[in-house]
């Protein structure tokens, strides 16, 4: 949930360029993540709809849930067991990135020589 943890007040209060500041990003872009993922997955599956009544015959392969190793990823897969050496015939995925941050790309008198 966006609130008040991530209020310009807050990141202030964490500091520039410090692990606190940072941290606070990270959980930021999970918030963000996590929020947009939900409406990712719904479109996701409506065009999957379409695409299967059109012939296909797409199942999920992960999700946020359903795979741990890609949490960022919605695929899903047309596997068909006609050829042995794949298998797969039709594959939609799609990728989120949520990047954040909080001057910690930066020094208070300038950029940082190092992160």
């Amino acid at each position: 949930m966006i609130d008040d943890r991530f209020s310009s007040i807050e990141f202030q209060r964490l500091g520039l360029n410090t692990s606190e500041a940072r941290e606070r990003a990270e959980l930021l872009a999970d918030e963000v993540y996590t929020h947009l993922h939900r409406a990712i997955e719904s479109q996701v599956r409506e065009i999957v709809e379409r695409l299967n009544a059109m012939g296909h015959n797409l199942q999920l392969k992960n999700s946020i849930i359903g795979n741990a190793t890609y949490p960022d990823e919605v695929g899903y897969r047309d596997e068909s067991e006609e050829n042995e050496d794949y298998g797969c015939r039709l594959r939609l995925t799609v990728n989120t990135v949520v990047s954040t941050g909080y001057a910690h790309l930066v020094a208070e008198d300038g950029p940082a020589d190092s992160l």
